[in-house]
């Protein structure tokens, strides 16, 4: 979603409303281990451009489907979300202590702003309804309580004789 300032003076008192629904390729989260996707994604809102302070508001809603890892089977969980926010753009170069965005060649993109609140509201785990933990696989298991302790009576026989060794020195 891009708006050129030549587009945003020529609406109706600097006010327009936007509804459109947005797509991320797969490639943006290979190496983002909180979330694998998104999809569904309807980003719809207002703006208005100030021409006096030089700055353009977008009030926005985002909805859509997180696609989220499980964290105890590492399944794909699909997550709904619901963010509302408010973005400030400056056509100008602001101070540090301001709290807006400044604007490129007059070119407003609010793409990468709601892909930042999208990352913000990542819960921090998710867990598939039914998901159960593996107990065993390819080469390992889990181990309980009573499991330890056999393993621990089990004695390597290659080291059975260090066992001796240690009654000698008490």
């Amino acid at each position: 979603m891009k708006w050129n300032l030549q587009w945003l003076v020529k609406q109706k008192n600097g006010h327009f409303q936007f509804d459109e629904m947005l797509s991320f390729p797969s490639e943006m989260f290979h190496n983002l281990s909180q979330i694998n996707g998104l999809k569904d994604v309807h980003v719809c809102g207002q703006g208005r451009l100030d021409t006096k302070n030089r700055q353009l508001y977008v009030d926005f809603q985002v909805e859509g489907q997180m696609i989220l890892p499980c964290a105890v089977s590492l399944e794909d969980v699909d997550y709904p979300f619901h963010i509302s926010s408010t973005a400030i753009f400056a056509f100008y170069k602001p101070t540090s202590e301001e709290d807006v965005i400044e604007v490129k060649k007059d070119v407003v993109e609010l793409t990468p702003v709601v892909f930042q609140e999208i990352m913000m509201d990542v819960p921090m785990r998710v867990v598939k309804d039914g998901a159960t933990l593996k107990t065993k696989g390819n080469g390992w298991k889990v181990l309980n309580d009573g499991d330890m302790q056999r393993d621990e009576d089990d004695i390597d026989p290659r080291l059975a004789k260090l066992k001796d060794y240690f009654k000698d020195k008490e």
